[in-house]
C-alpha cells in the first residue's frame, strides 16, 4: 500500500538520495537501540515503572507522569521479557523506528529535489531532544510516531483528490486517538490536524457541508472514542492540579524547545553557532509560523476560488503543518484562558519541533520555481534548517538524556556498589542520596534484587550510611563529612562516596 501511496505524488528523489537517507535513518535507529540498552535509567523512567508500569506501588491517582498507552505497552514488555532498561524502553524504541519511517516517507512526498529531500530527512530526525524520546521510556516517542503517521496518511488522502481510499482516513483517525492516549499533550495537535484536514478536504471536494459532517463523524468515532476508552479510567480521578507541568507564556514554551534543540549538550561556553541560532530563533520561529499560516490561508482561498484546485506535495505539507500549528496555538490559548491550564514546556511541547520544521520545509518547497521574491522567502528557512542540522549533529550523544543528565552515571554507580559488596559482603547496606536519585536507585534495587540493599528514601543524604550518591549542592557533604570519593561521573558530576578514608577526586 505504501508504494502505491508514494506514486501518487509523481516524481520521487533520485535513488542515490533515497539510499543515503535510508542508511542515515537506519543508523539513527541503531543508535536508539544502543542507547536504550546501555544508558542508565532516569528518574522519570523509574518513576513510571514503580508507580504505573508494574513496580512496588499500585496506580491510585492520575498524574501528568502517567502516559497511559505507554504504561500498558511497557507493562506488557516487562512481563514478557523481564525487567531491564531495554525492556522498559522497548515500546519507545519501536515507536522510534516508525517515526523515522514516517520521516522518510514525508520527505519523499515533499519534493523530488535530492537536496530538499535530504534536508528534510536530516532536520526532522537529527534534533537531539527529539532523539532522546525515541528511546526514553516515556510516552512522547510513541505519541510523536503515531501523530506523524497520521499526518502522512492525511497528506496522501488530500493528494489523491478523491475518496478512493477512505480506510486511510480511518487509520489516521485511529493513529491520532492512540497518540493522545500515549501522551495527553498530543490531544491538542491531534484535534487541530483533524480539523484542518476536514476543512481542507471538504473545500477540496465539494459539496462542502455533507463532506465536512462525514469527515467530522469519522474522526469522532474512530478518533475520540478509542482515546476516551483508553483514558477514561485513569482520568476519573484527575483534577486541574493533576496537570501541573507547564509555563505561563507561549514565549517560555518557545524558549524551552529552542534551548533543548540547540543547547542540548549545555556547554559552559556556548559556541558561536549556538549563540547565533539562539538569537535568531527568537524572531525567526514566530515569523516562520506566521508566514506558514498566511500561506495556508492563501492556499485554501485559492483552492476555493478555483473550484477545488488539486494541491501537490509541498503545498499539502505546508497546508497541514501551518494549519495545525495555528489551530494548536488557538486551542492552547483557549485552554489557558478558559480552563486555567498551563502552556506546554520542554518535553510536553515536543511536537512543536518537527511541526515547525515541516512548516519551514513546506515554505521551501512551495516557493521553489516561483520567481525571485518567493525564492528569497524560501531561502531563509533553508539556511536556518541547514545551520540547525549542523548544530544537531555537533550535539549527538549516546550517553545521556538532556533533561535527566544527572542520572547519566547512576547505573555505573550501582554496579560499583555491587562490585564492592561482592568483595566485602555486608548483611545490610544503606545508601543515602540526593533526592533526585531515589527513583533510579530503587529501580536498580528492583532489577537486581540484592537482598542486602535497603530501600533508598527521599530523606536526603544527611545521616549515617554505607554509601552516598551526591550531586549539586549536596556535594558539599564530601568535605563536610570527610567522605572518600569512590567515583565521579564525568558527564553529570554525580559522586559515589563512602565514610572515612582519604579524600580523592576519582576518575
Amino acid at each position: 500500500m505504501l508504494g502505491r501511496l508514494e506514486r501518487i505524488g509523481g516524481a520521487t528523489p533520485r535513488l542515490w538520495a533515497q539510499v543515503a537517507a535510508g542508511v542515515f535513518l537506519a543508523g539513527l535507529a541503531g543508535a536508539n537501540v544502543y542507547r536504550a540498552a546501555t544508558q542508565s535509567i532516569t528518574a522519570d523512567e523509574a518513576f513510571t515503572y514503580s508507580h504505573f508500569a508494574g513496580g512496588d506501588e499500585p496506580v491510585k491517582l492520575y498524574d501528568a507522569n502517567h502516559h497511559v498507552l505507554f504504561t500498558w505497552l511497557a507493562r506488557a514488555s516487562v512481563a514478557a521479557f523481564g525487567l531491564s532498561e531495554f525492556t522498559l524502553r522497548l515500546p519507545a524504541v519501536l515507536a522510534g523506528l516508525f517515526y523515522l519511517a514516517s520521516v522518510f516517507l514525508l520527505s519523499r512526498r515533499l519534493s523530488s529535489s535530492p537536496g530538499l529531500f535530504l534536508l528534510s530527512a536530516a532536520s526532522l530526525s537529527l534534533n537531539p531532544f527529539v532523539l532522546d524520546f525515541l528511546s526514553a521510556a516515556r510516552g512522547y516517542g510513541p505519541a510523536l510516531a503515531l501523530f506523524f503517521w497520521a499526518f502522512y496518511l492525511l497528506a496522501g488522502d488530500l493528494e489523491t483528490g478523491s475518496e478512493a481510499a477512505p480506510a486511510r482516513t480511518r487509520l489516521a483517525a485511529l493513529c491520532l486517538a492512540l497518540a493522545a492516549a500515549a501522551n495527553l499533550n498530543f490531544a491538542v495537535p491531534a484535534a487541530a490536524l483533524a480539523a484542518v484536514f476536514s476543512l481542507a478536504a471538504a473545500w477540496h471536494r465539494p459539496p462542502f457541508r455533507p463532506r465536512l459532517l462525514r469527515l467530522a463523524g469519522r474522526f469522532l468515532t474512530l478518533g475520540l472514542l478509542p482515546a476516551a476508552a483508553i483514558l477514561a479510567w485513569p482520568l476519573r480521578t484527575a483534577s486541574r492540579s493533576s496537570f501541573y507541568v507547564g509555563v505561563e507564556t507561549l514565549r517560555q514554551t518557545m524558549q524551552g524547545a529552542i534551548f533543548y534543540s540547540f543547547c542540548h549538550a549545555a556547554p559552559q561556553a556556548p559556541s558561536a553557532l549556538q549563540n547565533l541560532l539562539w538569537d535568531v530563533s527568537h524572531w525567526f520561529v514566530p515569523t516562520a509560523l506566521g508566514l506558514g499560516a498566511a500561506w495556508c490561508a492563501g492556499l485554501i482561498a485559492g483552492a476555493a476560488r478555483r473550484g477545488g484546485r488539486r494541491l501537490k506535495g509541498p503545498e499539502i505539507l505546508l497546508l497541514l503543518a501551518g494549519g495545525t500549528s495555528l489551530g494548536a496555538l488557538a486551542l492552547l490559548v483557549l485552554a489557558k484562558h478558559s480552563l486555567g491550564l498551563k502552556y506546554p514546556v520542554d518535553r510536553t511541547a515536543l511536537y512543536w519541533i518537527p511541526l515547525f520544521t515541516l512548516v519551514c520545509l513546506g515554505l521551501i518547497g512551495a516557493t521553489r520555481g516561483r520567481g525571485l521574491l518567493p525564492g528569497l522567502l524560501g531561502l531563509a528557512p533553508a539556511l536556518f534548517l541547514a545551520a540547525a542540522c549542523l548544530q544537531y549533529a555537533l550535539q549527538f550523544n549516546l550517553r545521556y538524556y538532556a533533561q535527566w543528565r544527572y542520572d547519566a552515571g547512576t547505573k555505573q554507580i550501582v554496579n560499583l556498589i555491587r562490585a564492592r559488596q561482592a568483595r566485602r559482603p555486608k548483611p545490610r547496606v544503606r545508601v543515602r542520596a540526593t533526592w533526585l536519585f531515589e527513583p533510579s536507585l530503587n529501580f536498580y534495587r528492583q532489577r537486581y534484587r540484592p537482598a542486602w540493599l535497603e530501600r533508598v528514601t527521599r530523606e536526603g543524604p544527611e545521616g549515617d550510611a554505607d554509601y552516598y550518591v551526591l550531586v549539586g549542592e549536596d556535594l558539599r557533604l564530601v568535605e563536610g563529612r570527610g567522605l572518600r570519593v569512590l567515583y565521579r561521573d564525568p558527564l553529570s558530576g554525580a559522586v559515589l562516596a563512602s565514610p572515612g578514608g582519604v579524600l580523592q577526586s576519582g576518575p
